[in-house]
């Protein structure tokens, strides 16, 4: 009897440690997860000519952080950022599901509606789906009219799907009626 007792206050105190071990090797993490975003995001704005590879693992490094940590008041602002830069790399589908995800877990997030306008700007400009596009924009204008974005979505909106040739004669015509 006395021979458990020691096993199970020693398992006890086995099982602790792991505990602390395991919390400071996390924080640990979070602090090195955080380090190795800012040495990626220097190393990206100092860079003379874009890298994609550094660019895709920038990208990676703000998910890992954001699934480790959702909880985080920076997980919202990585996966934009995400988003962000998936949208510049022409990573099309990846930037809409991080902005999906922005507006799904953080709906409260500032940049929330910004990811609704550019989600619909990469179905606009990046997929050629103007469909998704309109409506996308159409949701923009109506859930947030007073935004600083809205006279761009309003504007794409007129615009979609226009040839070139037809913007340059639309322009035209507002300057001829204009003077």
């Amino acid at each position: 009897m006395k021979a458990a007792i020691h096993h199970f206050k020693l398992l006890g105190s086995v099982v602790f440690i792991a505990f602390v071990v395991l919390v400071s090797c996390k924080s640990n993490s979070k602090e090195k997860l955080l380090k190795q975003i800012q040495k990626a995001e220097n190393e990206m704005n100092d860079a003379k000519v874009f890298d994609l590879q550094k660019g895709k693992e920038l990208i990676e490094v703000y998910g890992v952080f954001t699934e480790t940590y959702p909880n985080d008041t920076l997980s919202a602002f990585y996966l934009f950022r995400a988003g962000e830069l998936s949208m510049n790399l022409q990573l099309s589908e990846q930037a809409i599901a991080f902005f999906n995800k922005v507006r799904t877990d953080y709906p409260s997030f500032y940049k929330a509606p910004e990811c609704l306008f550019l989600k619909a700007f990469v179905f606009e400009n990046q997929l050629n789906n103007l469909i998704e596009a309109e409506i996308f924009y159409k949701e923009f204008i109506a859930g947030y009219p007073n935004h600083s974005l809205t006279d761009d979505a309003v504007a794409s909106l007129e615009y979609l799907g226009k040839s070139p040739e037809e913007l340059v004669r639309m322009f035209q015509e507002k300057n001829e009626r204009h003077q």
